[in-house]
């Protein structure tokens, strides 16, 4: 199958890189180690919302162990960081791969530079996407009770499809709001556990496959009428 590079107008909400990560030096050190090599390209500061619990409950609760502590931003990229991960984000707008991704190789390389990451445990690369329609009457995606198709209505479905050596975490739901305006959303977080051990060597084909495995399974989804509607560019 033929992908397009782009479909119009843009539905994507949200595009991140997701790298989680256990550190060679104490957690409460990640962020401003981090921040130091990062601050001259983005030089917005937020603390997020975690940080009101206590320490206590983040060190021990196994739920906030990859949740960042501190959001940095520019214009056109988010950067959050936390003891055990860093996510990079096209956001508010995408931007579309090549610029997001030439932003995620040079945020690497400046943090790898830093020497605070022992290991890397997962890369995830996420996509969200939202459609102003039920997304169910136009994709792939067949739910049926004794063969028969149901109607579709406030409905949510969740699964893990293999892709070789990447998992992607598929959700579709036509039940979402976004700006006061009812839609569907398809939900791609594609990722990998494996061969993760010379991450930084290999960062570019690691993320750039992962990027090519989520491609493939949303177009896969979206049948051809539909597709037709969005003005694909090729």
């Amino acid at each position: 199958m033929k992908l397009p590079k782009a479909i119009y107008p843009c539905p994507i909400l949200d595009a991140l890189v997701e790298i989680r990560f256990s550190t060679k030096i104490h957690p409460s050190a990640v962020f401003g180690m981090i921040f130091n090599v990062l601050k001259g390209d983005f030089p917005n500061v937020e603390n997020l919302p975690i940080l009101q619990l206590p320490e206590a409950v983040r060190a021990t609760d196994p739920n906030f162990k990859f949740k960042p502590h501190y959001r940095i931003s520019n214009e056109k990229f988010v950067i959050q960081i936390g003891p055990n991960v860093l996510t990079i984000s096209s956001f508010p707008k995408y931007t579309g791969w090549k610029e997001f991704s030439e932003q995620i190789f040079r945020v690497l390389n400046n943090v790898e530079k830093v020497g605070i990451i022992d290991s890397v445990i997962r890369i995830g690369i996420r996509y969200i996407n939202f459609f102003d329609n039920n997304i169910f009457k136009d994709i792939e995606l067949k739910i049926c009770i004794r063969n028969k198709d149901i109607e579709y209505k406030n409905t949510i479905v969740r699964t893990e499809i293999e892709q070789g050596d990447y998992k992607s975490s598929l959700q579709v739901a036509n039940n979402a709001n976004y700006k006061n305006k009812l839609g569907s959303i398809i939900d791609i977080d594609t990722f990998t556990e494996s061969n993760l051990k010379d991450f930084f060597a290999n960062k570019e084909e690691v993320i750039s496959r992962g990027h090519a495995k989520e491609k493939e399974l949303f177009y896969s989804l979206l049948n051809e009428n539909f597709l037709k509607t969005l003005n694909p560019t090729y």
